[in-house]
């Protein structure tokens, strides 16, 4: 077991005051079975009320409303986390949904390989392929990019590659879930892949062609990216905004 410090700060500016502002964020730790809270806490600005609530796939979120005018939102998700070897049991939910396209991760293509009884081995290969086709490229897509467009550019970001990957599972029948939250370093959110082994959810992470063991605290899972958006927000208000995001995540 390990112990990791994470910290996620954002902080919203706008070019002039806005109000009625809303938020829905994913930016707690996953109450899963690998990884357990030892101590958490979330910071917003002054006059941002919070509620929290859970989503269809169990994943925590808090919800910001402020009515009063303001410029600036800042929010802070801190704590300290222990973690076993990336391992996850299966939930509630039917394993066929992760079996099903979806706009984001349909994609045509398929890896040809020789299929083996390990399907742990069969994701690697998928997840090295790839690793091996695909060029990271900062700004070369946006969140609405889907697999197909990804995978025929051959570039994209770690939600490009988590989705391209899951189309390729797909396509060779093998369970695979979108999943996101913090990498170990300093930098912002990451995205990976989650396959179903048959027992567990296992974590693979095709932008760095590696499996998952210790690193990477979950925050969410969908069936892909738009089922678990870090963070979503609407305002009154027709004006510019400046997002800053830093992520830490240490081993203590």
């Amino acid at each position: 077991m390990k112990q990791y410090l994470y910290n996620y700060q954002t902080i919203v500016s706008f070019s002039e005051p806005v109000k009625n502002h809303a938020v829905l964020l994913r930016m707690e730790p996953y109450l899963g079975n690998y990884m357990t809270i030892d101590m958490e806490r979330v910071i917003f600005s002054p006059g941002f009320n919070i509620k929290r609530g859970m989503d269809t796939f169990g994943n925590r979120i808090v919800y910001g409303l402020d009515r009063e005018l303001h410029s600036t939102l800042a929010y802070v998700s801190t704590g300290i986390v222990s973690m076993q070897p990336y391992q996850i049991k299966p939930d509630r939910l039917p394993l066929n949904i992760y079996l099903m396209d979806t706009t984001l991760t349909r994609l045509k293509a398929c890896v040809e390989f020789e299929r083996t009884k390990d399907v742990e081995a069969d994701a690697l290969f998928i997840c090295d392929k790839v690793h091996q086709m695909m060029a990271y490229e900062s700004n070369s897509t946006t969140v609405n990019t889907t697999a197909e467009e990804a995978f025929n550019a051959k570039k994209g970001v770690c939600q490009d590659f988590a989705h391209v990957m899951i189309g390729l599972c797909k396509n060779a029948e093998i369970p695979a879930r979108y999943a996101c939250g913090f990498l170990e370093g300093t930098g912002q959110t990451h995205a990976w892949v989650e396959v179903f082994d048959g027992y567990n959810w296992i974590g693979l992470d095709p932008t760095h062609n590696k499996k998952i063991d210790y690193g990477y605290l979950k925050i969410a899972h969908g069936r892909d990216a738009s089922d678990c958006p870090v963070s979503r927000g609407i305002y009154n208000g027709l004006i510019d905004k400046k997002i800053q995001i830093q992520v830490t995540l240490k081993e203590l």
